[in-house]
């Protein structure tokens, strides 16, 4: 792979994590380029879990404006039992292992103690561990970290996030592939690619609804010419795409990551205050809103709530690839007509 597209596709990403999960500003140590070579012998498999007493499990595809306005590339492992939160809050440490083999490329050291760690396992398998207090007798960049290696542990009562890219699988639910940096192109399910007894051990716990037939979540859900996936302001450049630039600038039209049945539309800022919404049951279906379709009026409901309007957004596709958008917050209204105001978004 040229240094150029492993530059691209590394260092804005991690940018990107650092200040989406963590919440604390922006970076203070960027270390490795992704020149190392994976151990000899490195297999895309699994063996260990990184955290041995996970409280929840989630499937790809969370939503968390500012940072996570579109679908997450990644997995986390929550301290707190999801259906039985504890009394008090968790203050557990716990020790953070790696799942397997790999040579350490990449190292992001965010806000205090916090490190995202990425490692190269076979020449087209990349995984990263996130939110992690590092032991740095271990890590360092060109060392290897063997399987179950202690890693580090997490914060008090901490959560941890487990990206996993695999370069001979590439993404087909993307209108415009050129705006997204090649981890997101190549994202795959780390639930996948744990061995079978741990997959035994991941599927029943993970926060995903019985009904879902997939369970591993997905992050690409754009069909050309229809309403559904991502939306970006016409300002924004396509190399801006995932950073903090373009979080403000994205709206994105996709599926709740715990039941794919319910739909959520993600605002970044820009059209409307950040936030993740729902619609009401009787509403189009993004999937099902063409230029055919002409203006839509989406009623902004809590996605706690199947009665509680936030406010009334507009949207209209004038082609396959330009909407026109705007939102009125706090309106009850159910049907409006666009303003001065209205926004053209692009794929």
């Amino acid at each position: 792979m040229p240094e150029r597209r492993q530059l691209r596709w590394r260092w804005p990403l991690g940018l990107l994590a650092a200040v989406a999960c963590s919440g604390e500003g922006g970076p203070t140590t960027i270390s490795g380029s992704g020149e190392v070579q994976p151990p000899p012998g490195g297999v895309a498999v699994f063996s260990v879990l990184p955290v041995n007493t996970p409280g929840t499990l989630t499937p790809l595809g969370n939503l968390a404006p500012v940072g996570h306005v579109l679908p997450t590339d990644h997995v986390y492992f929550y301290a707190v039992d999801f259906d039985h939160p504890p009394a008090v809050p968790d203050s557990t440490i716990r020790p953070i292992y790696a799942p397997t083999t790999g040579t350490v490329s990449f190292m992001l050291h965010q806000a205090s103690d916090d490190w995202k760690v990425e490692f190269r396992v076979t020449p087209t398998f990349t995984y990263y561990l996130d939110h992690v207090v590092l032991d740095s007798g271990v890590v360092h960049v060109g060392g290897v970290v063997h399987a179950g290696d202690q890693v580090g542990v997490t914060s008090p009562g901490g959560s941890v996030d487990l990206g996993a890219f695999d370069e001979s699988v590439t993404l087909g639910g993307f209108a415009n592939p050129a705006r997204y940096a090649g981890e997101t192109l190549h994202c795959v399910s780390p639930w996948k690619y744990f061995n079978d007894s741990l997959r035994a051990i991941i599927y029943p716990r993970l926060r995903r609804a019985p009904s879902a037939a997939d369970k591993d979540g997905r992050i690409d859900f754009d069909v050309a010419g229809h309403l559904v996936g991502n939306w970006f302001d016409q300002s924004l450049p396509l190399d801006s795409t995932e950073g903090p630039n373009g979080w403000p600038r994205s709206v994105a039209f996709v599926y709740d990551y715990y039941d794919p049945s319910l739909v959520r539309i993600s605002i970044g800022g820009t059209v409307a205050s950040p936030g993740v919404w729902t619609i009401p049951a009787d509403a189009p279906r993004p999937a099902d809103v063409t230029p055919a379709s002409g203006l839509v009026a989406y009623r902004l409901m809590y996605t706690g709530s199947t009665w509680l309007q936030s406010g009334l957004m507009l949207v209209q596709l004038l082609d396959d690839s330009h909407l026109r958008i705007e939102v009125f917050e706090g309106s009850q209204a159910s049907a409006g007509a666009f303003d001065g105001n209205a926004r053209i978004y692009v794929r």
